[in-house]
């Protein structure tokens, strides 16, 4: 009790104007206990009764109810459904913990067993022809820390079993493909896909953006297609500028007056273009690209034709620098024009005859 606080009184208790108050924090919430006006004597006979109670219970223990994964899956799962437009992915991901993990108690967990999940999941992958690569792991394992992280919240423990986890390194796409080669993916597009991949390589829009775009959504005045909070991945309002071409592009599209939706195949909304798109890639000659990637071309383009960076965030949606600078490709051609663009302003502080008699001795 020797310890004292900035006002004289020793650590946790305070004085105002309506007494002594024992002010403390337990689990990290600050509470507060009013003794009201006693003596010094009294209020520090209080608060030593008080630390002792809690010394008690840390050592003692309040025990917690014992939690299976099951729960605290199940309660997360919850969460997900209410806060997460992705909540279909994470359902997913719950049956294959609850496969390996089955109602094993959550205090129970330990690095170790995570790691033996991470190798029966790579096992899995390998007997089945498939190969699961780091960022697919790392997708669960962040699910996985966010259960935990959750029933910490929920006070189903008291402390975080797998903290420290470590996440994998990942090697970021930078598939990007020049105009010759998008010139000939269009030319082998089916006539409702080619539409969808214009879009994507002009407007950086995403995937299911495209897929569920509506004719209310494109104002032909404002030259835009807005798309509301609910419509974006970020759930944030967003708007897309539309030129002439894109225009154009979107008026020559056969309208469907049962359904609201831009793109249609046979009169129905198209929820898929995975097939389609694979089988135009491969007639036109390209590997390892997805539909995703026409999002990293159109950043990647916007970035070359000089649209500054915050622009082009704004057109893509990106909320982090860091995430965007995985969208933008650098590639040779970017290098070589940094060399000439440096050449052009080292140029430009010399005279014309030092740069004639630069480029004899060269």
């Amino acid at each position: 009790m020797s310890r004292t606080n900035a006002h004289g009184l020793p650590k946790c208790l305070r004085l105002d104007k309506l007494g002594y108050v024992i002010d403390f924090r337990k689990e990290g919430i600050r509470k507060r206990i009013r003794l009201g006006h006693i003596s010094l004597d009294k209020a520090v006979r209080h608060l030593v009764k008080h630390q002792e109670k809690l010394v008690e219970e840390k050592h003692l223990g309040v025990e917690l109810k014992e939690v299976s994964f099951f729960e605290a899956s199940n309660g997360f799962l919850a969460y997900s459904k209410s806060r997460k437009k992705t909540f279909k992915k994470d359902e997913w991901l719950i049956r294959r913990f609850n496969e390996f993990f089955n109602d094993k108690p959550l205090r129970s967990f330990t690095l170790d067993l995570v790691e033996s999940y991470i190798n029966w999941r790579r096992l899995r992958g390998r007997a089945n022809g498939g190969f699961l690569s780091n960022a697919t792991l790392n997708r669960e394992l962040a699910c996985l820390k966010s259960i935990f992280g959750r029933a910490l919240l929920n006070r189903q423990i008291d402390r975080n079993p797998i903290l420290g986890l470590k996440l994998f390194k990942e090697n970021s796409r930078d598939r990007v493909i020049n105009p010759l080669e998008y010139s000939k993916l269009i030319g082998f597009c089916p006539s409702h896909l080619r539409p969808m991949v214009e879009v994507a390589y002009l407007t950086a829009m995403r995937k299911g953006e495209i897929l569920g775009l509506r004719w209310d959504q494109i104002d032909y005045n404002n030259r835009i297609i807005t798309l509301e909070a609910v419509d974006t991945k970020t759930a944030e309002k967003r708007e897309i500028p539309l030129d002439e071409g894109l225009i154009q592009l979107l008026k020559r599209i056969p309208r469907v007056l049962s359904s609201p939706y831009v793109f249609t195949f046979k009169g129905r909304r198209i929820k898929s273009v995975r097939t389609a798109f694979q089988k135009a890639c491969n007639r036109a000659g390209l590997e390892n690209f997805r539909f995703h990637d026409l999002r990293h071309c159109a950043v990647t383009n916007l970035r070359k034709a000089g649209v500054p960076e915050s622009v082009i965030m704004s057109i893509s949606g990106h909320k982090t620098h860091s995430v965007f600078k995985r969208y933008n490709s650098i590639d040779r051609d970017d290098k070589l024009e940094a060399l000439a663009g440096y050449r052009r302003w080292k140029d430009s502080y010399r005279t014309p005859d030092e740069i004639s008699k630069n480029a004899v001795s060269l």
